[in-house]
């Protein structure tokens, strides 16, 4: 039942999910379904469960494999950005129908919220490898800043974010591009030659 609801919603997103279309799949009776779970909502907590597990795996590889590389900043904030970008393409429409989901129903919320922030934070401590590089004067709050910009720019694009209203709109590869080099910039700014007014800016976000 979950693989087939997992299908379903990878394919057609949340309005397609139906246990009619479950029990055709799945060839569970809709007698049994409801033996098992007590309704729909139920079974989209199951998938996400199970989905989520699978996603964080493949993202902790993800992460340990940049690792192994051992890149200097230059590239490593590029190369992050690049690889969280297709991560998120991947999975985008199965992480779409949950964050759907969510609008409407708190544990679903819950449970996303908490493996995007798990995500974000072990991105974090990835370029903190390289605090000796980053010019900022508060690393920790440079390297959350950079991939809450680069994370909601992403979202915005491939349609996780509610309501988008710009799926898909402008170059793919010339955002990847930017957000890297926007990332990368941010985290060597040299704040005693900014501007006044963005040292005051910077001080006070």
């Amino acid at each position: 039942m979950i693989a087939a609801a997992t299908a379903i919603l990878e394919k057609g997103g949340l309005a397609a999910l139906t246990l009619t279309e479950v029990s055709r799949r799945s060839g569970v009776s809709i007698g049994s379904i409801y033996g098992r779970l007590d309704s729909k909502e139920d079974l989209i907590r199951a998938a996400q469960a199970q989905a989520i597990s699978q996603i964080q795996v493949e993202f902790s590889a993800m992460v340990g494999q940049i690792r192994t590389q051992d890149l200097a900043l230059r590239e490593l904030v590029p190369t992050v950005v690049r690889e969280l970008a297709f991560f998120l393409r991947r999975h985008a429409r199965l992480l779409s129908a949950f964050m759907q989901a969510a609008m409407s129903d708190p544990l679903v919320a819950r449970v996303g919220r908490g493996a995007h922030s798990k995500d974000l934070r072990d991105l974090k401590l990835l370029l903190l490898e390289k605090r000796h590089e980053i010019r900022h004067p508060d690393p920790d709050h440079a390297a959350a800043a950079c991939f809450t910009v680069v994370y909601g720019s992403l979202a915005r694009y491939l349609g996780l974010a509610p309501n988008s209203d710009s799926i898909g709109e402008g170059n793919w590869d010339r955002l990847l591009d930017d957000l890297g080099l926007m990332a990368l910039a941010f985290l060597l700014i040299d704040l005693p030659a900014a501007p006044a007014t963005a040292r005051r800016q910077l001080r006070h976000s």
